[in-house]
């Protein structure tokens, strides 16, 4: 038998490499760059069959128990992580198998469908993608436009449910029951998060039982001034987000997304400590309709203590020159490169601690990206990087701040949904039974005709990896307020507050998953994980969040501006698809923001 040394040596090079393979594949067909769908199910399959490895589940097992010290800890994360992973059962294995075919026929289904809208005054096909659909859902001023891209949003409902959705659902509870658990939810819950669905469902129904009253009445109160069809889903959002939207877009320009993202983690003190990082923003045809951040190499630290720096690739849906199309971008980045810095700034020994899978918290990984992409409604930042005028920092609160408890409860209508979903019989996985499934979920949640965002639209149904983790969102929701609390207790600001990466460097990030996602929260507030916090943030007086707008902005005029050099360490490409337009490889930061605002302005002019 290997020594613990050689087995852990084996077990990060093996993995490293297979892991690698997979997310450079996984780039390359969701954005669109090639058509390699057959050899990503055979990189994917392969890495699943070394996740799922029962031999060397049992040796981790043996080799923990001869080590010590540094080894020790990396053998555990390689036990915890088979323990999460690996199937005893053999059919389960082959069903896995089945799962992964499925998925990847689904997503080229999605992929290729015509997707769009058809235009209501020359009544043809607009294509267009969901993103593009759901801005103009919340922005265009053209009623039966909006009307138009909802039905387009609900075309990809139609195209999943034909393209054998459901029979992937059956698989998936199959495989879990195989494994003793009680469904697929059940599984992906236990193996990401270590607690069972009675527990979740304590957690959202407290959320939603504290958020139920704000929600009607704010629902009420629309209508009240605006008639029934506020009810309609193509209608809501345009009615109370979209003057919002329009009113910070002069101030939230596309192209100047990337060097307000820099400038303001570097003022933070976030690094990607030496990572090199792609990223691609802006919306085309055939790209993954979804941002997303994947690390083709997960960082880690050898035996012989040189570090293997991370790789990532994180990107957006942005369309450039549609109202909000800014501050989606800017969403993306600070949201996306949360997650960058978070898995870049891990370190231990073994890249099964910094990986985004299972044992992986998706809620702790989320806390990291919603965290950052918090501070875009930081009247502090908006004041010191949009520039935006207090007046209409404080008419943008008015109207945003009520809206929190609808948009809280949108995610809450995925989660109660796949639990619904996932805990259905197979007789009754019927299009007809599901879709009132989905819409009975998305009417007690939403008080809505229907959700805005349809719940079969969202992509992370379609995916193994990611289906079944949209509690994520919500927890993490809950989290963030809590590590907001904590922070602004400590330090009084976060905006420009050099402490603030350091902070999560040492308490969040180092450890990558070797503790629960309520642990590393104890460490960072001191206290045990709560929806209070998030509950109370959202049921605040809009008079009270105003005023609280109001002091952040006069705390940072006494807080020093950056001036000097953006420092992330990192090497940052910014590329179109194939195409590149801009690298920190031949330039500086401020450099490469210059050229990608160059780009934008001759690509896309206004």
């Amino acid at each position: 038998m290997d020594r613990p040394e050689e087995l852990l040596k084996q077990l990060n090079e093996r993995y490293a490499a297979l892991h690698q393979d997979r997310e450079d594949l996984f780039w390359r067909t969701r954005m669109g760059l090639s058509e390699e769908d057959g050899a990503f199910v055979r990189s994917d399959a392969a890495l699943t069959s070394f996740r799922q490895d029962r031999s060397l589940l049992a040796a981790a097992r043996v080799a923990r128990r001869e080590a010590s010290g540094d080894v020790a800890e990396s053998l555990d994360g390689w036990v915890r992580f088979f323990e999460a992973n690996a199937i005893e059962d053999e059919s389960a294995g082959s069903l896995r198998d089945r799962i992964a075919e499925r998925e990847a026929e689904l997503a080229k289904a999605r992929r290729d469908m015509p997707l769009g809208y058809v235009d209501p005054k020359s009544n043809r096909l607009v294509r267009a993608s969901s993103v593009r659909l759901g801005l103009a859902i919340t922005s265009d001023p053209d009623e039966e436009t909006r009307r138009a891209c909802y039905r387009g949003l609900e075309s990809i409902e139609r195209t999943v449910l034909e393209s054998g959705f459901l029979d992937t659902v059956k698989i998936r509870n199959r495989f879990a029951r195989a494994l003793g658990y009680a469904h697929f939810y059940d599984y992906k819950l236990r193996t990401t998060e270590g607690i069972g669905p009675d527990e979740l469902r304590g957690w959202l129904d407290d959320l939603e039982s504290r958020t139920r009253d704000a929600a009607r009445t704010l629902v009420h109160d629309v209508c009240k001034r605006h008639g029934e069809r506020a009810r309609l889903p193509w209608n809501f959002r345009y009615l109370t987000a979209g003057d919002a939207v329009r009113s910070l877009d002069p101030y939230m320009p596309f192209e100047r997304a990337v060097e307000r993202w820099g400038r303001s983690f570097s003022a933070m003190g976030v690094k990607f400590e030496g990572a090199e990082i792609v990223v691609d923003l802006v919306d085309r045809p055939g790209k993954y309709e979804n941002g997303f951040c994947h690390a083709p190499v997960p960082p880690y630290v050898r035996g012989d203590g040189t570090l293997v720096k991370a790789r990532i690739g994180f990107t957006s849906n942005a369309v450039p020159n549609q109202v909000g199309s800014g501050h989606r971008a800017a969403e993306t980045l600070f949201h996306e490169g949360g997650h960058a810095a978070h898995f870049a700034g891990i370190r231990m020994g073994a890249p099964c601690f910094s990986q985004e899978y299972a044992p992986t918290s998706a809620a702790f990984a989320e806390t990291q990206s919603m965290f950052m992409d918090s501070l875009l409604e930081d009247a502090d930042w908006l004041s010191r990087y949009a520039h935006v005028p207090l007046e209409t920092i404080e008419a943008y609160t008015r109207t945003t701040h009520p809206l929190r408890v609808i948009f809280v409860r949108n995610l809450l209508v995925v989660a109660f949904a796949e639990l619904a979903l996932y805990s259905l019989p197979d007789e009754a996985l019927t299009s007809t039974r599901v879709m009132d499934e989905l819409v009975a979920v998305e009417r007690r949640l939403t008080f809505l005709d229907r959700c805005p965002r349809p719940t079969l639209s969202v992509p992370h149904l379609l995916d193994f990896d990611s289906s079944a983790i949209y509690h994520g969102y919500i927890l993490a929701e809950a989290a963030v307020a809590q590590t907001r609390t904590a922070l602004l207790d400590r330090f009084g600001h976060i905006v420009d507050n050099p402490k603030i990466g350091p902070t999560f460097r040492d308490v969040y990030w180092r450890k990558g998953n070797a503790l629960r996602f309520t642990e590393f929260l104890k460490n960072m507030t001191g206290a045990p994980f709560d929806v209070a916090a998030l509950a109370d943030d959202l049921s605040r007086p809009t008079v009270e969040a105003v005023e609280l707008q109001r002091q952040k902005i006069q705390r940072i005029e006494r807080v020093p501006k950056q001036e000097g050099p953006v420092e992330l360490d990192a090497s940052i490409v910014i590329a179109h698809g194939k195409e590149t337009i801009a690298s920190t490889k031949s330039a500086t930061f401020e450099e490469a923001a210059a050229q990608f605002t160059s780009w934008m302005t001759a690509r896309f002019p206004r």
